[in-house]
């Protein structure tokens, strides 16, 4: 939408033209080449000993770049090369900006100057895989897996599996690296397929615990042959005494299994590629809120245990040993802010577990919750066998997601993030926090900001700014930035 606004701002009496949508993809450009240093801000994260970034971007990638744009181009070439129409909102002509693979490489480059390597993340997808602000359709509703995998795999040959054939095509992009850019491709660590797929659909289905209006799914099953036929790939090991003596959780029957089917599919398209052969790494996320706790026996206690060991099961089941301790990385992202036992406000209970000044309350919740990553590798351990490495490439400090309500005091934030670190480093699991910086982004800072909260705890000595301010007027004889010309 932003896309969509900054085109159609009016910038003549003729409202939208080709200057205003090349106006808006300058924008774009500018703010992505300024918004990280790649001399200060990687230099920064080398220093504190950061070796490893997550890099989100979109599905939309580009050849060119948009330095060229010179601002006269007729309006369909620069639609052609920097935009990317939406195949499940064509109606609405919903366009997403196209990120210069240029700039992924010279990206990759700089973090090979510095020793750092850098995961690719295919943050989002057309349609949308989630509902919430990060599907990049948002306020629209999800349809990838409605109108994009649905078709592909339901039996009509007529539809195009735009989801996989996305991510095969973005392997290839980036096999080619090894040859065409191989400083670039040293700075590469691996890449993800998909950010959270199909997170909440758990909270439509099931008699239990929907809490949503069932027309809503955005999570269709799969038809019951092919459900039956995956499932029984899933579950037949756990018919008999599970390999090596460990356990085997069955995967329940649900909407979740075509994700699960989606997600066994992109990590064949990484096995068959030369990726692991080249040192690359699968960073394979899966996210727990895609099943519904009806899928879980009434004799369960723990479902978030529980759900934690069927992620583990399926994980043992869509990849080998050898591949879990060499390329295959299991990532679940976890959040204190939006778990309900571990959330803390500055009004307490009922709302949140604690009250920000209860140290007592606090430190119980905050100790007890950071343990979630013993938790993780325990069931791991207990379903794959020792040796899998598992990382959880989001996490915060904060205690809240209403940010008037979260903990923002440093003593809590120094707590939060000592606790759930100490706890990762002793399950061995690598951790990435949620943002590097975010300059614009007030009182979010303190608790989302790594650079910011950085700041706050004294590790840096200046906080999370921008050299640019909205409201900046330039006084007479000021040289004028070219930024956003």
């Amino acid at each position: 939408d932003l896309l969509h606004n900054l085109t159609n701002h009016p910038v003549s009496s003729s409202g939208k033209s080709s200057s205003s949508l090349a106006h808006a993809l300058r924008v774009f450009h500018a703010h992505r080449v300024s918004f990280l240093d790649l001399e200060e801000d990687l230099k920064i994260l080398k220093d504190m000993g950061v070796n490893n970034v997550r890099i989100p971007l979109s599905w939309c990638l580009t050849d060119h770049d948009p330095a060229t744009i010179q601002g006269g181009e007729d309006i369909e070439l620069l639609e052609e090369r920097f935009t990317c129409l939406d195949p499940f909102y064509k109606e609405e002509g919903v366009r997403w900006p196209a990120v210069p693979k240029s700039l992924l490489t010279n990206f990759l480059r700089a973090c090979a100057k510095h020793g750092i390597t850098a995961i690719l993340d295919l943050h989002t997808y057309p349609g949308g895989t989630s509902i919430g602000t990060f599907s990049g359709v948002w306020p629209r509703w999800s349809r990838f897996w409605i109108y994009g995998d649905a078709p592909a795999t339901d039996g009509n040959e007529t539809k195009e599996d735009i989801g996989r054939e996305l991510f095969q095509n973005f392997v290839l992009w980036v096999e080619s690296l090894a040859t065409e850019d191989p400083t670039a491709f040293e700075g590469l660590r691996g890449v993800s397929p998909m950010n959270e797929p199909a997170h909440l659909a758990g909270l439509f289905f099931g008699e239990k615990d929907s809490i949503l209006d069932s027309s809503l799914e955005f999570l269709p099953e799969l038809p019951k042959e092919m459900a039956d036929s995956y499932l029984a790939e899933l579950n037949d090991s756990c018919n008999q005494e599970a390999e090596g003596g460990y356990k085997c959780t069955k995967i329940p029957n649900g909407n979740h299994l075509r994700v699960l089917l989606w997600l066994r599919d992109a990590a064949e398209t990484f096995r068959s590629s030369s990726l692991p052969s080249l040192g690359k790494e699968l960073h394979m996320n899966i996210i727990e809120s895609i099943f519904s706790s009806s899928d879980f026996s009434e004799k369960y206690t723990n479902p978030q245990k529980e759900k934690m060991h069927t992620v583990a099961s399926w994980w043992r089941s869509a990849t080998t040993p050898e591949e879990r301790s060499t390329w295959a990385i299991l990532d679940v992202h976890h959040y204190h802010a939006w778990d309900e036992d571990c959330q803390g406000t500055s009004d307490g209970p009922p709302v949140g577990n604690y009250t920000c000044n209860d140290e007592s309350a606090k430190t119980a919740t905050l100790r007890r919750c950071a343990s979630w990553a013993s938790i993780y590798r325990d069931a791991v351990d207990e379903e794959c066998g020792p040796g899998a490495k598992l990382e959880s490439a989001e996490f915060s400090s904060s205690t809240h997601h209403l940010v008037q309500r979260a903990c923002n005091d440093i003593g809590t934030l120094r707590q939060t993030y000592q606790l759930q670190t100490e706890a990762a480093r002793d399950a061995n699991v690598g951790l990435f926090y949620w943002s590097f910086k975010m300059p614009f982004g007030g009182a979010f800072r303190n608790a989302w900001s790594f650079k910011h909260l950085m700041y706050l705890l004294g590790v840096l000595p200046h906080p999370d700014e921008s050299n640019y301010d909205c409201n900046h007027v330039a006084a007479n004889g000021e040289p004028k930035s070219e930024m956003f010309d």
